[in-house]
């Protein structure tokens, strides 16, 4: 369980910026080069701000950067690529890898900002999309059939943490959106992908996690979906949203009047209850801590103490955005659709059971459910067994499970024709 929890604090610290100094800069990524390559991770640690240390104590810098050398390998090189909003970009070439490090240093050359995002996302084929939002700009990437001028369009909106529009992050390499996107292609149908606030190139557009809530990702999808709506290539917008994606497409599909939706390994109950019974399976004693954490949030009271194989997940930083994710309740929230919906759901995903889709249509009597045999929660084929299941996540060479495209272009097709 603590692994897991570690890796979202090495690809969730966000700051705010301002101009920096190259060489003093410079200098500090090659420090931490050196002291990343040789296992100096207290000496890691040293070089980071009070405030970073506090989201970030010595244990678990430690077992972050062994994380990250683990998967990665040593870092080879580096190179400045731009400085965007007062954030300091990076391309750092892994031994096992690249990824874009976003940097930010004080007067006294301590790091008040330490990122790394996967750079998978920038090797994306298609057409390049963006969209202002209300802090920084969204980036994404279309596909279009090859040989059709218009084509109904998928909006593909990512799950839960630093997931990028290909559905890769630190510790998933499945590229799950990228390849539903190349199927739709070929299908005949048009898709955009994205990365949200704060994730890959969209990166500047979260300066300060403390200040994200539940609603900012929803009013992104509100406003790419009118984007959409206004391109004439496009002859209808269908939302698809996965895990926590799930949620935001919902209300947003509601809002911007979607032509279609589509729900993905989505919730129908309150977040809050999904995540004490994800962290039961892995540690009792720690779901009973995470209740009452979450109880607390959902009364609005802050958070001061919390156990340290915890604090990644609910750091202060974050306590804004869980409060205001946990107060909606998906089954509620499809209940305001009114237009076709498909809910797609596995027998073998050990995040999301089958009772939610189940409960989701119950709730939406007219949803059309298709339970798909073996399909896990990154919609590869998966065995129920947990180590094998949650080794399909960092494999991307691994297909699709092959009942969940052609369930989805029947669906966008049929909506097409009415």
């Amino acid at each position: 369980m603590k692994k897991a929890l570690l890796l979202v604090i090495l690809t969730s610290i966000v700051f705010m910026g301002f101009a920096q100094s190259r060489s003093a800069l410079d200098l500090t990524v090659n420090k931490f080069q050196t002291l990343y390559n040789t296992n100096q991770n207290k000496e890691i640690f040293n070089l980071l701000s009070e405030r970073i240390q506090t989201l970030m104590p010595l244990e678990q810098t430690e077992a972050a950067m062994q994380q990250l050398h683990g998967q990665y390998g040593d870092m080879k090189s580096y190179k400045y690529a731009k400085e965007e909003q007062g954030q300091s970009f990076y391309d750092v070439v892994f031994a096992n890898g690249t990824a874009s490090l976003i940097m930010a240093i004080d007067d006294a050359k301590k790091i008040t900002a330490f990122r790394f995002v996967p750079s998978e996302s920038k090797k994306a084929t298609g057409s390049n999309f963006s969209y202002a939002s209300t802090n920084g700009k969204i980036y994404g990437t279309i596909l279009t059939p090859k040989d059709k001028k218009t084509a109904p369009v998928v909006l593909i909106i990512a799950g839960s943490g630093p997931t990028d529009r290909d559905g890769n992050q630190t510790s998933v390499k499945a590229s799950t959106y990228k390849m539903i996107a190349e199927d739709l292609q070929k299908a005949g149908i048009a898709s955009l992908r994205y990365d949200k606030r704060g994730v890959g190139e969209s990166a500047s557009a979260l300066k300060d996690e403390s200040t994200l809530v539940f609603d900012d990702m929803v009013n992104d999808a509100v406003g790419i979906i009118n984007k959409l709506k206004s391109d004439k290539r496009f002859t209808s917008v269908i939302v698809l949203g996965h895990s926590e994606g799930s949620l935001v497409g919902m209300m947003a599909a509601a809002k911007s009047k979607a032509d279609g939706y589509i729900s993905v390994s989505g919730l129908a109950e309150k977040a809050d209850k999904i995540i004490v019974r994800q962290i039961a399976a892995q540690s009792e004693e720690l779901s009973l801590k995470a209740a009452f954490l979450l109880d607390s949030l959902s009364k609005g009271k802050e958070i001061t103490t919390v156990d340290p194989n915890l604090q990644s997940l609910f750091r202060p930083s974050v306590q804004s955005y869980i409060t205001s994710w946990i107060k909606y309740e998906p089954k509620t929230e499809i209940q305001r659709l009114q237009i076709p919906v498909l809910i797609l759901q596995g027998t073998t995903d050990i995040q999301v059971p089958v009772s939610q889709a189940e409960t989701l249509k119950e709730a939406y009597p007219k949803a059309t459910l298709k339970v798909i045999k073996g399909m896990n929660h990154i919609l590869k084929q998966a065995p129920e067994e947990r180590a094998k299941n949650i080794a399909t996540y960092s494999d991307p060479n691994l297909p699709l499970s092959k009942e969940l495209m052609p369930a989805i272009n029947t669906f966008v097709t049929a909506l097409g024709k009415k």
